[in-house]
């Protein structure tokens, strides 16, 4: 008994003759999501000298010592509601508490900071920041139909003329003219993706951001009647020399980035398609080439002054099978600016010169097949301020752009005799002013106003913008916006030869056009970690290039784009949908309403399986994606005598060959699933850590044939047949990052 009784005293009494103290432990997490919540501070209210703890990366914490006896523990954290809870502590205790802390977003007063090129823009966009960027690859375009290539070719002296036969016809996938305007680090790139499925639409490394404005951009945004996407990339890392890069059977990468002599710091990628390892699985060569660079260089000056030059290359080609000489169609891009930020008369601007070039190439049938080449170049000069004024935001700037577009054509087999050559160019000047401010509590606001004037106008363009939100809920705002858009489009060949022909008002090769636009966004957190995007829109269209010297072909545009993005733990994911519906009106046409309509899907899932291994997923899909007819290079134009008939695909399984009349154009969708399988590796090797990633890809795995360039084969039933299109591909390679 004795005995006992003096282990009891024992264990509970300290060294010094105390009572033992104990220790208190426990995670903490949020209540809304469950997940673990870092930097939490939990302590003992004791005063001034109650232990205290700030959780880890799992949440978890440890408060000792604690004295025996009630005490009353708190914990607070950044943007959740603080917690206390009582707990009795016994002598020598180990006690566990949990605790979990309700979501409460802080809302702090306005803030204005002055960012400097330190650094902090070398974080790298995940792919769910990117999904409504990659859902608009699918609208994107060989811009064969955008510079007019075909258009111009059949418009030329013995050239391909109008094709009568839809079985003498090249059909491009999203030819139809998209008037957007993308950005890549200020520098105009008319075709920045790669569309044929090898690569990602553009590198996820090197991109930083991608803001998408459906309608409502800021004023500083000139062109963009359809809308505008900028792109900005990430700078390199400045605390020692990175490289990355993967190889496959198919393709591969490379990229470099580091300190360069002091406070300069570069970032260097590139990438391309090569098919030799496809080749053994194909009948034929390898059907897809494509390359890509991307070089950015950062120069801190000091006092929040730097200097950003970027440079971007990249070309892409499909091999057309029927064409016997130069068999590939092409088109790429180069772009780049230069960039200087910093305070200029007591405000914060930046100067921008870029230039971006875009070149497509392809193959033209008619009397005399012809090899046609559009170029168009684009020079552009931006100043853009910003300063605080009272409780909002003073926004103002100017900009000069200069646009050419020429057009050339050689005899398909020889580079000797000029068959086509047309050119039009324009200046445009403009300037801009815009304003935000914090109305009241839950109500921000943005108006401003941009003129500009083109050279092929006199009168000035005044383009108004306007945009609201409305923070309903801490975890939702409601955004409508408004605006009118102006930018340089070109005539069509038919509507300048008719006014040459008839006598009629010049039609100048380069007119001006403008769009309107009304948008209402939904930006809702559903839960913590996954975000819904919901965003309406309707568009007016005003001098569209059309057949009819001196109209206006005007079109009207609606629907809306959903997304819904997130991750958690290892898991990231998106999903987007755009629907749309267009109304034209060209009075060159008999029927006064044309309608069209569209749909985009593209989603995408990466989650953890097991250990270090991990699933890609990606899903794309369109419909009613327009195309455009180019007269086969190797088939002269046939006039039929009896006009076309039009014969639904549901009847074309019921027909005979030589009953069925050909429809004017494809109408398959798009659609292809892509997935991947890796496990990551990593480890050290001399004091350098590295991670090695062998991956298993399926390209098109459910074998659609969602090639762009179709064509008829009068010995299947007289159905669009793809060129250059490719099986289901399983791919095998690693990537590398050290």
């Amino acid at each position: 008994m004795l005995l006992a009784l003096a282990i009891a005293l024992a264990t509970t009494v300290g060294p010094g003759g105390g009572v033992a103290a104990g220790v208190v432990r426990g995670q903490v997490r949020s209540e809304t999501s469950g997940a673990p919540l870092a930097l939490a501070v939990v302590e003992v209210l004791d005063g001034v000298n109650g232990p205290k703890a700030v959780t880890d990366s799992t949440g978890g914490y440890v408060l000792r010592p604690v004295t025996p006896g009630r005490h009353v523990i708190r914990a607070t954290h950044l943007d959740h509601a603080p917690f206390e809870v009582e707990v009795l502590v016994p002598p020598g205790g180990d006690m566990v508490v949990d605790l979990s802390l309700a979501l409460r977003p802080i809302t702090l007063p306005p803030v204005t900071a002055w960012g400097g090129n330190r650094g902090v823009d070398t974080t790298a966009a995940t792919p769910s920041d990117l999904s409504a960027a990659s859902m608009r690859l699918l609208e994107a375009s060989p811009g064969v139909a955008e510079l007019g290539i075909a258009q111009a070719a059949r418009a030329a002296p013995g050239g391909g003329g109008d094709a009568g036969d839809p079985a003498d016809v090249l059909y491009v996938r999203g030819g139809a003219a998209d008037l957007k305007l993308v950005l890549l680090d200020g520098a105009p790139v008319y075709a920045p993706f790669h569309v044929g499925g090898m690569l990602s639409p553009f590198d996820p490394e090197v991109l930083g951001s991608a803001k998408l404005y459906l309608g409502g951009a800021p004023a500083r945004y000139d062109g963009g009647l359809s809308y505008v996407m900028d792109l900005q990339t990430r700078s390199g890392h400045r605390d020692g020399t990175r490289t990355s890069g993967a190889l496959d059977m198919v393709s591969g990468r490379a990229g470099v980035e580091g300190p360069l002599l002091g406070p300069t710091s570069y970032l260097l990628s590139v990438r391309g398609v090569h098919g030799l390892g496809a080749e053994p699985l194909m009948n034929g060569r390898f059907p897809y080439m494509y390359a890509d660079g991307l070089g950015r260089f950062d120069v801190d000056l000091g006092d929040d002054r730097s200097i950003r030059v970027t440079g971007f290359w990249n070309r892409e080609a499909v091999r057309l099978d029927q064409a016997e000489v130069d068999p590939s169609a092409w088109w790429g891009n180069v772009a780049g600016s230069a960039r200087y930020r910093g305070q200029i008369a007591g405000a914060m601007g930046e100067i921008t010169v870029a230039f971006g070039e875009f070149d497509a190439m392809l193959p033209v049938g008619g009397a005399h097949p012809m090899r046609a080449d559009g170029t168009s170049r684009r020079m552009r000069m931006t100043a853009d301020f910003a300063e605080p004024l009272g409780p909002g935001q003073l926004y103002w700037g100017a900009s000069y752009d200069r646009l050419t577009i020429q057009y050339l054509g050689w005899p398909l087999a020889s580079l000797d005799t000029l068959l086509l050559d047309s050119e039009a160019g324009g200046n445009a000047l403009g300037a801009y002013v815009d304003g935000a401010w914090q109305a009241f509590a839950h109500l921000r606001l943005r108006a401003g106003v941009r003129a500009d004037l083109f050279s092929a106008t006199p009168e000035p363009r005044i383009g108004p913008r306007l945009s609201a939100t409305w923070l309903m809920t801490p975890h939702s705002a409601l955004t409508l916006a408004a605006g009118r858009y102006h930018q340089y489009v070109r005539a069509t060949e038919a509507a300048v030869a008719s006014s040459e022909a008839n006598d009629a008002p010049a039609v100048k090769p380069l007119t001006v056009a403008q769009s309107s636009h009304l948008t209402l966004a939904l930006d809702q957190q559903i839960v913590e970690g996954l975000r819904l995007g919901l965003e309406g829109f309707y568009k007016t269209f005003e001098g569209l290039p059309g057949a009819t010297p001196g109209e206006d072909p005007r079109a009207r545009s609606s629907g809306a784009d959903l997304w819904l993005r997130g991750g958690r733990g290892g898991f990231n994911g998106w999903v987007g949908y755009s629907l749309a519906w267009v109304w034209s009106q060209d009075p060159a046409v008999d029927v006064s309403e044309l309608f069209s309509g569209r749909q985009l899907v593209s989603a995408g899932l990466a989650a953890p399986i097991i250990g270090r291994a991990h699933l890609d997923v990606r899903v794309s899909y369109g419909s009613g994606m327009p195309f455009t007819a180019v007269p086969q290079p190797d088939r002269p134009p046939v006039v039929p005598t009896t006009p076309m008939v039009s014969t639904p695909r549901t009847d074309l399984a019921d027909a005979t060959p030589d009953q069925t009349a050909i429809n004017p154009g494809p109408d398959d969708p798009y659609f292809r699933v892509d997935a991947q399988l890796a496990r990551s590796f990593a480890g050290q090797y001399r004091g350098i850590a590295f991670e090695i990633t062998p991956y298993l890809r399926v390209l098109n795995a459910l074998d659609r044939r969602d090639a762009l360039f179709y064509q008829y084969d009068r010995t299947r039933d007289n159905r669009p047949q793809a060129v250059a299109a490719l099986p289901v591909l399983p791919i095998v390679g690693f990537s590398w990052r050290f």
